[in-house]
């Protein structure tokens, strides 16, 4: 059966091949059995149900994913609905984090491709037992990243170590409240003294309520050796509307390159650096 998966934007995790697609069909779709439109999150299924009209006359429409049906239990087909190289675990969180839209429980996989792409919504919750199996799939790939999110308060001196022995290009943790900062600087050492350095070290932070707290928040981060990556916070009605002033926060505190020029800029006015 040939499928087509149309996606409602195209992202860093989105796969490159010629059956997919992003937004309307263009005037040389093949012929294909199934278009399959994929929504990861809630505030795309408007954009969704638009692109099922659009795609009709393709073929015949299906709608799912995480946003439609909930993580699902089933293995994933490597790059099928993400990019090779991404691969999922496990599904679910046994945490309750209020601005979190992942509710299930923690699933353990006991099948899953190969991948240098961690995207499991929380590795570190899983048991040591499912974590070796996953280690072993590792030590066979290169430029590991685990861009699901590491679990700050998870993190021990034997976990470091364990992430130490694979091939790490990044490892992301996460800020999202001003009562996360210590549990990250705990992390973040353990991690450094493991060997990490800031070039490894990432950290996704909420942000949207106040500018000044929450720039404190980042260059602490920052300072941490810990590279911030801000993203605004959005409910499952993508309701909130942002002002230009946030969107130009945003975009300073999600880029390394501005980031680290506005820190050495600040550092040298200071002479702390030549």
């Amino acid at each position: 059966m040939k499928i087509a998966r149309v996606f409602p934007i195209k992202t860093s995790m989105s796969p490159a091949d010629p059956d997919a697609y992003f937004g309307l069909p263009n005037l040389f779709i093949p012929k294909y059995d199934e278009i399959h439109i994929s929504v990861v999150f809630t505030w795309m299924i408007a954009k969704a149900k638009w692109l099922k009209k659009q795609w009709e006359y393709i073929a015949p429409v299906k709608i799912g994913g995480p946003a439609i049906d909930g993580e699902s239990e089933n293995p994933m087909k490597s790059g099928m609905y993400l990019k090779k190289g991404i691969t999922i675990t496990s599904r679910g969180c046994p945490n309750s984090c209020i601005f979190c839209l992942v509710k299930k429980e923690l699933i353990e996989l006991d099948e899953f491709p190969e991948g240098n792409i961690i995207q499991d919504n929380n590795f570190l919750a899983c048991t040591n037992h499912h974590r070796k199996k996953v280690y072993s799939m590792l030590r066979n790939q290169k430029q590991i990243e685990f861009k699901g999110g590491l679990e700050s308060r998870r993190i021990t001196d034997k976990i470091a170590e364990e992430l130490r022995s694979l091939s790490i290009k990044t490892l992301w943790l996460a800020c999202d409240t001003p009562q996360a900062i210590n549990p990250l600087r705990k992390a973040v050492n353990i991690l450094k003294k493991a060997g990490f350095t800031k070039n490894h070290l990432y950290c996704y932070c909420i942000i949207g309520k106040n500018i000044q707290e929450e720039e404190s928040r980042l260059r602490e981060i920052y300072n941490l050796g810990c590279m911030p990556f801000a993203q605004l916070y959005r409910d499952p009605q993508n309701s909130i509307v942002y002002s230009e002033k946030w969107k130009h926060f945003q975009r300073l505190w999600s880029r390394p390159a501005i980031m680290w020029a506005r820190m050495k800029g600040e550092l040298c006015k200071k002479k702390i650096l030549p």
